[in-house]
């Protein structure tokens, strides 16, 4: 099979065809997503008493962002930026629109293509509607939960717009 036939009939993401200075794709991919999760559910549980919560959490978050298998400098413009806008969270729960960065990181550092980013609406629509629902503080469990789901749900979206349009990587194919 040729290298273009096979790029006909599957679809691979973009990042995956990159070479890795080390570690292999998949473990980098899981570390990366239980690092940016557990950071930013460990920033949400600061408080004045666990203030080393934020600090763990903020660093566990980059560390997620640096593992990711992905260009080395969209990994790195995300990830304090992303960090900043999961913490932001701690303010206030309409603070959740800000999680709009991320995703948008997340978009990039995936190489989704650009109509893919149509999905960001969704987050800053919900973080709206979460503002409005629990103006307080004490909801921010309802709301963390909440904006993880459509976060999640919206990657999801994005790399199906991704394999169904098509749109070929930019980064060539290694030779195996």
């Amino acid at each position: 099979m040729t290298q273009g036939s096979a790029s006909v009939g599957s679809w691979q993401e973009p990042t995956r065809a990159m070479p890795l200075r080390s570690g292999g794709y998949r473990s980098r991919y899981v570390s990366a997503l239980v690092l940016l999760f557990a950071g930013a559910l460990l920033v949400q549980a600061t408080s004045v008493y666990t203030g080393d919560f934020l600090l763990i959490g903020i660093g566990a978050h980059v560390l997620g962002w640096m593992l990711l298998p992905s260009i080395g400098v969209r990994r790195v413009v995300i990830a304090l930026p992303s960090a900043l806008c999961a913490s932001a969270l701690l303010i206030s729960p309409l603070a959740s629109v800000l999680l709009v960065v991320p995703l948008v990181g997340w978009l990039w550092a995936r190489q989704r293509p650009i109509v893919a980013y149509l999905v960001t609406i969704f987050p800053v629509v919900s973080g709206l509607i979460l503002g409005a629902l629990f103006p307080h503080y004490g909801h921010g469990l309802v709301v963390v939960i909440v904006s993880i789901i459509v976060i999640v749900a919206c990657a999801w979206l994005a790399r199906t717009i991704a394999r169904t349009r098509r749109i070929p990587s930019p980064i060539p194919p290694t030779i195996r």
